[in-house]
């Protein structure tokens, strides 16, 4: 049986014109659609405030069976991402980190990561201390997800933050655009033995690996309602099918197919919040 870790952040997506808040963070959103691809075993680590939306954070955290024993919870409140929705397409318009900014990994956290199968982080904002700790981790598969909505992406850089920390996970998703294909295609010819997925949104996805490139085109949708989370739960798709097959054509379509489920609801996920 496959166990998960996921390392990041948990908070609130809030929908400025909607005036209406959701479960989200990019950790969150995608150990939940770990556990919809049938993973029984899921862990979340991160942080949580002392207030109402983090007590309900928790709730749900639970309530779908995800392990919540190394969330660490400091005063304040979670992080928030400001999103404008319109024609089903977001905009972050802003972020607050909250306590996401207190968070340090601990001894028993990293120990306790080193027991999964695969652990999996992204380079967000508020997140480099964190990350730098989970490079460090031997033992699990590590996957990481670099994106170019991160604050200081630097993809056009000839050395980047990509290319600087590549060599640390076995797994890496860039959610880039089709200009940074030349750079993700270099680094797989130098690290074939790595797995490199290039997410394009609409324009569908590419993977490298062991000098072989495969594409998978995005699936047709009559109407979307909200990209929110598509990235997430594509990630999530993949990786489990990778785990469970070591097919990179078959993971690719599952994380589409992953994806363009949470394109018909509002929110990176259909759970509310009170």
């Amino acid at each position: 049986m496959l166990k998960i870790a996921v390392v990041g952040d948990v908070g609130i997506d809030y929908y400025e014109n909607l005036d209406l808040q959701k479960p989200g963070g990019i950790a969150f959103n995608f150990a939940y659609n770990l556990t919809q691809c049938g993973i029984k075993k899921v862990a979340l680590v991160s942080v949580l405030g002392s207030d109402e939306n983090s007590d309900e954070l928790l709730k749900l955290i639970e309530h779908i069976n995800i392990d919540s024993t190394h969330i660490q919870k400091f005063a304040g409140s979670p992080p928030k991402q400001n999103i404008s929705l319109k024609n089903g397409e977001r905009k972050f318009t802003g972020y607050s980190p909250g306590v996401l900014k207190k968070w340090k990994l601990r001894k028993e956290d990293l120990e306790f990561i080193k027991k999964y199968d695969a652990v999996f982080i992204p380079l967000s904002d508020g997140m480099e201390n964190i990350f730098n700790a989970i490079k460090t981790v031997k033992g699990p598969i590590k996957t990481v997800d670099f994106s170019q909505d991160y604050e200081y992406a630097d993809f056009e850089k000839e050395d980047n933050l990509i290319t600087k920390n590549v060599k640390h996970f076995d797994l890496i998703f860039v959610g880039g655009e089709k200009r940074h294909r030349k750079m993700v295609q270099s680094l797989a010819n130098k690290y074939p033995e790595k797995v490199f997925i290039l997410t394009l949104g609409k324009n569908g996805s590419l993977a490298f690996h062991e000098g072989k490139k495969s594409f998978q085109p995005a699936l047709k949708i009559k109407k979307f309602v909200d990209t929110t989370g598509c990235g997430d739960a594509f990630q999530a798709g993949f990786l489990v099918s990778w785990l469970e097959k070591k097919n990179i054509e078959l993971a690719l379509f599952k994380g589409t197919e992953r994806a363009l489920s949470v394109l018909r609801h509002i929110g990176s996920t259909e759970l509310t919040l009170k």
